[in-house]
């Protein structure tokens, strides 16, 4: 008589493998869920973000001047209102103005970019026909290309409209909870220690905890670190810009400052435009106009950046762009400004872990 055994482990197996299966091929609902929890949880992530902003101002108030918490936090955010109010009194009305304005000039742009094409192919007469034509045919088999990109950035631009008014009410909702978060910030990490004690244990929650406040201290010293430094740079390249006669200088100046927020990929993306749109009106404008931000750019490296932010959180060239590469991948500019302090963090505690296997090797 044969007897059957019965394996649990290969039932286990099995039913695992058909849960897995049935995830891979309804993976569009389980990413249209993942989005939704994303769009959930982004005014709290953006409160975080604030509240690192604001608890320097907060605790200078509270500890520094002695103002209760409460009051800090209304002459902060009193302060901040002040702010944006005259932000779109004085210089918003410029910067949509100069908005619209390129918007307008742009079938010039594209006059000019075709005239300056045919002046360059007049001057390549003595160039066999034979390529030009080759040339001519590769050009136009690519303009269906093209057209459907330009669509596309069409329906993009609309996408993008939706979702910045999504995103003030967002960050509207963002600024109340951050308010709650920084008024009662012991209490809310006394439950938050309880929590991970209850979930993770003795040990693993100490861990957590320490990578935690390593975390919240090198995020808190870069971020606060690199916007002033970038608004710095942004003012700079403004006034720059208006006394060398660029055109927009305002428009361009807002985006250097906010395009610096971004290491290495930002302060390029931010002198483009600037370069490409005064070439139509004046090149020499545009030839000043980059060797003056290129100034500035060498300027802020050498000696702004060191003195307000710190040196990047000690990470090499190669770690900060292979950073911002992954960030900007996932999750677009914020993952790129928010992506060089967590690898400041990663760089800490890989280092640390292989210097204890190191020793422990030589053991």
């Amino acid at each position: 008589m044969n007897t059957k055994k019965f394996y649990p482990s290969i039932v286990i197996t099995v039913v695992i493998s058909y849960l897995l299966i049935k995830v891979v091929d309804s993976y569009q609902y389980f990413f249209g869920v993942f989005n939704l929890l994303l769009s959930i949880l982004t005014p709290f992530v953006i409160a975080f973000i604030l509240a690192y902003i604001f608890t320097p101002i907060v605790n200078f108030l509270e500890y520094k001047l002695k103002i209760k918490r409460i009051f800090s936090l209304l002459i902060t955010y009193g302060f901040l209102i002040l702010l944006l109010g005259s932000f779109v009194v004085f210089t918003a009305p410029i910067i949509i103005s100069s908005i619209a304005d390129i918007v307008s000039q742009f079938p010039l742009y594209v006059d000019k970019t075709q005239a300056f094409f045919i002046e360059f192919g007049n001057s390549l007469k003595n160039v066999d026909p034979s390529t030009l034509k080759d040339v001519g045919n590769k050009i136009m088999g690519a303009m269906p290309e093209i057209s459907n990109l330009l669509v596309g950035y069409i329906g993009q631009i609309f996408n993008t409209t939706f979702s910045i008014s999504k995103f003030i009410v967002q960050f509207v909702l963002a600024f109340i909870i951050c308010f709650y978060i920084i008024l009662e910030k012991e209490s809310f990490f006394e439950f938050y220690k309880k929590v991970l004690y209850i979930i993770l244990g003795k040990k693993y929650a100490r861990l957590t905890l320490d990578v935690g406040n390593t975390l919240n201290s090198n995020i808190g010293k870069y971020f606060t670190g690199k916007m002033l430094d970038s608004f710095i740079v942004g003012v700079i390249s403004a006034i720059g810009l208006y006394f060398l006669k660029s055109k927009y200088a305002l428009l361009f100046g807002t985006l250097i400052g906010f395009m610096n927020l971004i290491p290495y990929f930002g302060p390029v993306i931010g002198m483009t435009p600037v370069v490409i749109i005064n070439l139509f009106y004046n090149p020499s404008v545009a030839l000043f106009s980059l060797a003056y931000l290129l100034l500035v750019q060498q300027v802020e490296v050498a000696v702004i950046e060191p003195k307000i932010v710190g040196g990047q959180l000690g990470l090499s060239p190669f770690l900060t762009i292979l950073a911002v590469s992954v960030g900007g991948g996932f999750f677009g500019i914020p993952g790129m400004i928010l992506s060089v302090p967590i690898m400041g963090v990663i760089k800490i505690y890989l280092t640390k872990f292989i210097e204890l296997k190191h020793k422990d090797m030589q053991l």
